[in-house]
């Protein structure tokens, strides 16, 4: 068998050579579908390339949906004909693709689970941790598992990745959860944030307060966390209060930096209500309180989205506004189910919105 070789004189990339290679070998059967590709290791021993040039390769492989990857085992070839006879089988499986597997998604995935108890289908469960590769790598392994179709909660950072709008070019069944694409128009269901926020904001006005803040972190940055800016920048306009304060913070530095940055500002700008624009930013805010002694609700009024068990079990009880995520999880199956069940990725697109409620404890004082 002739060596593959890298011609370092041609005018192509040396990763899209690699990527010429490795397609060959998939056509020649060398690379048999579904079935494991040798190491990052090994194809750069062969190939006399960086182990990154070969990285770089499989990626854009995995991109374009001719690999997989298995976390922990290795890269696959991606089954095509093993899906179709799959689908003969029928199979009566979804995929779920989630960030992560705690708070709102737990509750989310509640609902999922309950809408399909009873039903022919189960699910698999995978996390993407926020990373947009990861979650096209897992997509393409769902479909190599071949689901019948997909509810994915997306990553948050999606400028460079095709992977969902690929699914919806393929017409294959899929709807999102918690939040949706600016770039992909598609089914999904989501929270409908931005009267859940003007409802949040709205109450700290009608109790008083006028120096309202918007707190959340630096890497929180998607549709629902737009929405929920925008319910609040809406409010305050209603009501004629012409400041509005998005406060942001970078929530990957050390305890005293983050409570030194949120009191220095609540302290510059005379704070008296804060909306945190979820759960891990009110626990970040309710750490800072306790370090400055800053009362909760006599000096600081508290409206946070999400009551999960990470802040049900706080000294204060908060005021917040409840998604109701386990309806979402359940209106995201019934959706994808009619899909699958219809054949049709092709009917009018439906975005639907569950309505907040909020649910007001201790956290909030009135300033009359």
């Amino acid at each position: 068998m002739t060596k593959d070789k890298i011609d370092r004189d041609n005018s192509k990339f040396i990763y899209q050579q690699i990527c010429d290679i490795i397609l060959n070998k998939i056509k020649n059967r060398e690379y048999k579908k579904g079935k494991l590709i040798p190491s990052e290791r090994e194809l750069s021993n062969e190939l006399e390339v960086s182990r990154y040039t070969i990285r770089k390769a499989i990626e854009e492989l995995v991109h374009q949906g001719y690999l997989y990857r298995v976390q922990g085992t290795g890269t696959f070839v991606y089954d095509t004909q093993g899906e179709k006879e799959n689908k003969k089988n029928n199979s009566k499986q979804i995929g779920v693709i989630m960030p992560y597997t705690d708070g709102v998604n737990i509750e989310i995935l509640n609902g999922i689970e309950n809408a399909l108890d009873g039903s022919d289908y189960t699910f698999i469960l995978k996390d993407h941790f926020n990373d947009y590769k990861k979650e096209a790598e897992i997509i393409q392994f769902m479909k190599s598992q071949m689901v019948d179709g997909l509810i994915i909660n997306p990553a948050e950072d999606q400028k460079d990745s095709t992977a969902i709008y690929d699914l919806k070019s393929e017409k294959f069944p899929f709807v999102l959860v918690d939040r949706k694409l600016q770039f992909c128009h598609t089914s999904c269901v989501m929270a409908d944030n931005i009267n859940g926020s003007y409802e949040a904001t709205e109450y700290l006005i009608q109790l008083g307060h006028e120096n309202i803040m918007f707190l959340k972190g630096h890497y929180s940055n998607t549709s629902t966390i737009e929405d929920r800016i925008t319910g609040y920048k809406r409010a305050l306009r209603e009501y004629g209060i012409e400041a509005n304060d998005v406060f942001t913070y970078d929530e990957q530095q050390s305890r005293d930096k983050i409570n030194e940055q949120i009191y220095n500002h609540i302290e510059k700008n005379n704070i008296t209500g804060v909306i945190c624009v979820n759960d891990i930013i009110v626990i970040d805010l309710i750490k800072m309180s306790r370090k400055y002694e800053i009362k909760i609700p006599e000096e600081l009024s508290v409206v946070s989205f999400d009551y999960t068990d990470k802040i049900k079990h706080l000294e204060i009880k908060l005021t917040t506004v409840n998604q109701h995520s386990d309806i979402i999880g359940k209106k995201s199956v019934n959706l994808l189910l009619e899909y699958i069940e219809e054949n049709n990725q092709e009917k009018e697109i439906q975005q639907i919105y569950q309505s907040c409620d909020l649910e007001i404890r201790d956290s909030c004082k009135s300033l009359d």
